[in-house]
């Protein structure tokens, strides 16, 4: 038996905004303190879920922008040799 959760889809930045304010909702929430130790679970691993998943994003934003400063960088040196 396969204990691993299934590879998720990667979720691109139009979904960060999202995640960032229910994640800002969840701190909100927990701040309070008058939640019950179950409750106060939940939302503390899907805030742990959350956070993973705005790392993931911004990471593969990063990379995206790193791709097309590269690309402009040998587009930019390449007409300057002709």
């Amino acid at each position: 038996m396969n204990s691993k959760k299934p590879k998720e889809k990667e979720e691109g930045p139009e979904k960060f905004e999202l995640h960032l304010e229910r994640l800002r909702s969840i701190v909100e929430r927990m701040e309070q303190g008058d939640l019950k130790l179950d409750e106060s679970l939940k939302l503390f691993e899907e805030g742990v879920d959350l956070s993973r998943r705005l790392m993931d994003i911004l990471n593969r934003s990063e990379g995206r922008v790193e791709e097309l400063l590269e690309t402009m960088e040998k587009v930019a040196f390449g007409r300057a040799e002709e």
